[in-house]
């Protein structure tokens, strides 16, 4: 197989368009989302409630452009906007309103609807002379252009406008972000030298302004230069939007920049980092169950092990991965796409063609993909390099000139690569004169390749000599200035020197008399002030020995305090169990010994704070370890219950950690109980983490028999989901308990916020 096909099919996505995922508005987060829908619940029909519907409207549908999450209620809040902002007369929120259902109806791909939207909220805010809105609906409206040739110089005024009216409110960060756009659309016209100029400006601009998240910005830059052919800045932009991504905690399109990283380095030849980048975005998409992120990196991967030569594991890679994370969410595409490329590097050229010719007919269905071009031109070339391989050449020709139909979206290189594959079928076919104008052709565009990066490194090095020679000429410059002005102040000071030093002289002997004075009277002064200052050390002293004796004896007492209601704990434990030994009736056993278990998760807690340092923070690791082991041993579950802990090291308050000890006791009690019936083995899996600060999850699961199907958590009345649920509420957590596969109970709070009690 001609490996510059395959590289097309390598490299098809990755420089192909504009990174998405950065939003005109920084997005919520999911727990800011949360607290503003909570806030929503309970704001009247004022100015902040307009607010915060405009916010949670616009947040969805930005999140569902980028990220395609779901646009949940995203119409909704924009309808409600909309009515209340008409009701207030308020017209700044009505243009708001006006920009979020026109956005909505673009990510329903209803582009007219959405643009008759945009559009009078443009005119609005023109009117009303808001200028940021103005900017805002320029941005906005410049989106319902599509990425065709006629429609790109549109949308890039529109931008352009838009940047203008963010300058125009000193906005720069936006302004920056304008610009970016317009670097990103010049870079899919071909130009990729002015879009590497303007993101160097949009670096420039976004530093002034003390921007952070470069990332997006850095891998724009490493696109330009990888087409441009210069592979060694390439590199170092991909690395530096790894590194921001890092820095920032925006790793939504990490991902993407490992495979760019990666494909810098296949570029190389250094295949062994490659796979490095390769392998590093396949375990992030495994983590996250990412069935299409994951054939994508391994996409990648196999060929990397095609270009080793090893086209058989390739193709038992691509295999497997498909086995496992079979895709769902479109026809095929990446399936088709792999396996195509794994069967022609295994010269299976059957199942290749069948795979390749699937590759086009959806492709060309479906004219509405993102991605269609690019990868219908990838199919193309890899049908025409098949059909070459095969010795029929009329369909070989039939694919090559369909790819050659869409030079225009490609670079130089791959138009070369396209010159190559129909001088191969002419040839092939015997057109000798057409094989030589080919040759001609493709010969043609690998020196202008060639002429475009030697003339790059020419006006490169003329620059670096410019810039050297004119800081050389400035530090003569300035050296000679520097010259005079010593020159200056010599003369100057020569001439001052005489007058000075006879005031100085008379300055001097008039001082030193008053100095003489003066000392005298200081002395007597710090012998006063020495004797005052020791009296107050030897009273400071002793009120230091106090306090300390009194934070010892506090801290005794606290302890004292824990340890004995651990005692008076262990003895109603002690009680409960010797009570349990006279009981005979099932349930009443039962009772008591749950009654116990709760007594102990209580006790572990003081017992916790009498053996720590740290007398308000209970460490859960081994809390909960506890527990869990106390009740598989209350329960007699050691042999047939398997546990999983995944809990962080964190200390919470005691106020907190005794609910949570109480509402795990209940959670293992249920699943030891009713999980796993007729002494049946299953596993139970518990987890705490804290994905924000102060912020905290807590899960418990199984894989046991489940919840009845009739049975409704939020209707039950038992002890002890009755338990789980009031001590959710004092603790102000999100309870969620589902029946899927086992039970699961997943809690989420935050540090010491407690819900009021009534």
């Amino acid at each position: 197989m001609n490996r510059a096909a395959a590289f097309l099919a390598l490299l098809a996505l990755l420089l192909a368009g504009p990174v998405r995922a950065e939003p005109l508005y920084p997005l919520l987060r999911p727990a800011q989302a949360d607290s503003l829908r909570r806030q929503l619940w309970r704001t009247p029909p004022n100015a902040t409630r307009l607010a915060l519907l405009l916010a949670l409207s616009q947040d969805l549908t930005a999140k569902n452009r980028g990220f395609g999450a779901p646009l949940d209620s995203a119409l909704l809040y924009g309808q409600q906007a909309l009515a209340l902002s008409q009701r207030r007369r308020d017209a700044r929120a009505q243009i708001g309103s006006w920009y979020a259902l026109g956005n909505y109806w673009l990510a329903c791909g209803q582009a007219a609807r959405g643009a008759r939207l945009l559009a009078q909220g443009l005119a609005a805010s023109t009117r009303h002379h808001y200028r940021r809105l103005a900017a805002d609906g320029s941005y906005y409206l410049s989106e319902t252009y599509s990425s065709s040739a006629a429609d790109i110089p549109r949308r890039i005024g529109g931008l352009q406008r838009a940047m203008g009216l963010y300058e125009a409110v000193h906005d720069g960060a936006r302004a920056a972000y304008a610009l970016k756009t317009i670097a990103d659309l010049h870079m899919q016209q071909g130009q990729e030298g002015l879009a590497r100029a303007e993101l160097l400006q949009v670096l420039a601009r976004y530093r002034a302004v003390g921007y952070r998240r470069l990332h997006y910005t850095h891998d724009l830059l490493g696109v330009a230069n990888a087409r441009l052919g210069d592979y060694n800045e390439a590199l170092r932009y991909g690395l530096a939007s790894i590194e921001s991504a890092r820095a920032t905690a925006d790793t939504a399109n990490l991902n993407l920049f490992y495979y760019r990283v990666g494909n810098t380095y296949f570029i190389l030849h250094q295949f062994d980092d490659a796979l490095t980048y390769y392998n590093s975005a396949r375990r992030r998409a495994e983590r996250a169950r990412d069935a299409g992120e994951v054939i994508n990196a391994i996409t990648l991967i196999t060929e990397v092990l095609i270009a080793q030569h090893r086209t058989q594991d390739a193709l038992n890679l691509a295999r497997e991965a498909l086995r496992q994370y079979p895709l769902h969410d479109r026809p095929a595409l990446d399936s088709l796409n792999l396996l195509s490329i794994c069967y022609l590097a295994n010269k299976q050229f059957g199942p290749a063609e069948k795979h390749a010719l699937q590759l086009i007919s959806v492709l060309e269905a479906n004219t509405t993909l993102a991605d269609r071009r690019v990868l219908l031109l990838t199919a193309y070339l890899r049908a025409g390099q098949l059909y070459l391989a095969v010795r029929r050449y009329d369909r070989a020709r039939r694919y090559a000139t369909k790819a050659w139909a869409m030079r225009a979206e490609v670079s130089l290189k791959k138009k070369a690569d396209m010159r190559l594959l129909l001088f191969k079928v002419d040839s092939a076919q015997g057109n000798f004169l057409a094989a030589i104008a080919q040759q001609q052709h493709y010969q043609l565009l690998r020196d202008s390749i060639f002429n475009e990066r030697k003339s790059r490194q020419i006006a490169s090095l003329q620059i670096q000599y410019d810039t050297q020679k004119k800081e050389q000429d400035m530090a003569l410059l300035t050296k000679q200035n520097l010259v005079q002005r010593a020159n200056l102040r010599q003369r100057e000071t020569q001439r001052n020197a005489s007058l000075v030093g006879a005031v100085l002289l008379a300055l001097v002997l008039g001082l030193g008399y008053n100095r003489y004075r003066l000392r005298q009277h200081s002395n007597r002064l710090l012998e006063s002030q020495r004797q005052e200052i020791f009296v107050q050390n030897q009273a400071l002293e002793k009120v230091l020995t106090e306090k300390s004796g009194l934070l010892e004896e506090k801290e005794w007492m606290l302890k004292e305090i824990h340890h004995r209601v651990k005692n008076n704990l262990q003895i109603i434990g002690s009680l409960l169990r010797s009570q349990a030994v006279y009981l005979k009736d099932g349930p009443a056993l039962a009772a008591v010994r749950e009654g116990r278990n709760r007594v102990h998760s209580m006790a572990l807690i003081h017992q916790k704070l009498y053996q720590s340092n740290q007398l308000t923070g209970v460490p859960m690791h081994a809390y909960v370890q506890e527990i869990v082991e106390h009740l598989l041993a209350s329960f007699d579950c050691e042999g047939r219950v398997q546990t999983a802990l995944a809990v962080a090291a964190v200390e919470l308050d005691v106020a907190l950690a005794v609910p949570l000890g109480l509402i795990l006791n209940e959670a293992i009690t249920n699943t030891l109980k009713y999980a796993f019936p007729a002494g049946r083995s299953g596993r139970l899996s518990i987890g705490l983490e804290a994905p924000a600060p102060g912020h905290y999850r807590l899960s418990i699961g199984d894989d046991g028999v489940g919840l009845p199907a009739d049975f409704e958590p939020q209707q039950s009345r038992t002890l002890g989901l009755e338990l789980i649920r009031g001590l959710s509420k004092q603790i102000g957590a999100r309870l969620e308990v589902t029946s899927a596969h086992g039970v699961q109970i997943r809690l989420e709070f935050d540090q010491l916020v407690l819900a009021p009690r009534g």
